[in-house]
């Protein structure tokens, strides 16, 4: 136990010098004794080994990601939004290409088509990216609010515009229903009210007919299957701060001030927490879920970031902490087979990481990128002698040995 626990320290200590000597002595030290440290210290060394950064932009308060995790876009605050292509040998370059002096908002449907974005007190401006290299401008809505909001549906057919109602003294913000299958011809179809003076966070489900909204009073669940008739069908008090949804919209998980919560909507009329992700959170205002609601990352106001298992959402599992960088998070996304994460932040550029690797066994993960075998003289060196009884009739250590077949 004690030299597991050595050998993950160390490999902690060499993660930003050698990441393939860290990923090595990680998987010997959960191999000598897997217990929370080093199964912890290994899967956060998996995860953080795929960590890139996207520069060109000094922050990034908003992001999205395709749906198959090609192409990132970022929203300075009150500049043009950026996208880079993933794709690419050199992702690290952006290209500015959506002719819009200052966005306030943005949003983007899962398969990058469609992206709107917003311009306090100006409007609102819908894009199509049916060419990567040429977004083209379809129509503007010439909306003179301040947006808090836009969410966008999965294909891009529906989308909530939410704004500051500056002219009623009540505490209300409007969020608008639009209906944009026509993508030249977006019409307004209802519009919600939501209490409170301020409005945190807005998801939709993949068919556009669940929304839920989360404000200064709480949570609201609508109905959307008819757009032009919303229905309201559960509010809650409790505080929440952030939403995602699962596709389906049968499982939201929210943000609160101290951790985040699982919820099953299945009867939306009636919605039911089923688990609480706890840690040292501090105002959770970042939540991302995967296409089929089984991975979640979720981020907080001090730079925390955490992704999770939810195969069984009422026993959410931890799988490894995102080394940030950052004092807070302001916004998360994750691909669609959440083997792509992006995090945006006021204080840096997106950072991008390949989470291709990290699973609930990270010893496993390590083990299916190759046999890996730790030599006589490197398994001596960081042993301090004492891993010989560990070592084969060479001197070497097999980390894998009969790991795949266990």
């Amino acid at each position: 136990m004690a030299l597991a626990q050595r050998l993950a320290l160390k490999g902690v200590e060499l993660r930003e010098v050698d990441a393939g000597d860290a990923r090595l002595l990680g998987a010997a030290a959960v191999r000598l004794h897997a217990d929370a440290q080093t199964v912890e210290a290994l899967a956060n060394t998996l995860a953080n080994e795929g960590l890139a950064d996207l520069t060109d932009v000094s922050r990034s308060d908003d992001v999205a990601i395709a749906s198959d995790g090609s192409f990132v876009l970022a929203r300075p605050l009150d500049e043009k939004v950026h996208r880079w292509d993933l794709r690419e040998e050199r992702p690290d370059v952006s290209v500015p290409d959506f002719k819009v002096s200052s966005v306030d908002q943005m949003a983007m449907s899962a398969d990058g088509r469609a992206v709107v974005t917003a311009e306090d007190f100006d409007g609102v401006t819908l894009w199509d990216l049916g060419e990567r290299k040429r977004p083209r401008k379809v129509v503007f809505l010439p909306l003179g609010e301040s947006f808090d909001e836009i969410v966008l549906s999965r294909d891009g057919t529906t989308a909530l515009i939410a704004y500051d109602d500056l002219s009623d003294d009540l505490n209300i913000v409007i969020v608008e229903v639009w209906d944009f299958r026509r993508l030249s011809h977006p019409a307004r179809r209802s519009t919600l009210k939501v209490p409170g003076d301020f409005l945190y966070n807005i998801a939709i489900s993949a068919d556009g007919k669940t929304a839920v909204v989360v404000g200064g009073e709480g949570f609201l669940v609508w109905d959307l299957t008819d757009l032009a008739h919303p229905a309201e069908l559960y509010a809650d008090d409790q505080g929440e701060e952030s939403v995602a949804l699962s596709p389906d919209g049968r499982r939201a998980v929210f943000g609160t001030g101290n951790a985040a919560e699982v919820w099953d909507l299945s009867d939306r009329t009636k919605p039911v927490r089923v688990a609480t992700m706890g840690g040292e959170f501090h105002d959770v205002f970042a939540v991302a879920m995967a296409r089929k609601g089984d991975l979640v990352l979720t981020a907080d106001y001090r730079g925390r970031a955490i992704l999770w298992d939810l195969s069984e959402p009422s026993r959410p599992v931890r799988l490894a902490a995102l080394k940030t960088g950052v004092r807070a998070v302001h916004a998360v996304a994750l691909s669609d087979d959440g083997r792509t994460a992006v995090m945006g932040s006021a204080w840096s550029g997106p950072r991008v990481w390949d989470l291709s690797h990290v699973g609930q066994d990270p010893l496993k993960s390590v083990c299916r990128r190759g046999e890996y075998v730790i030599p006589r003289e490197f398994w001596d060196r960081y042993t301090d002698g004492q891993g010989s009884a560990y070592a084969d009739g060479d001197g070497d250590f097999r980390p894998c040995d009969g790991v795949l077949a266990r």
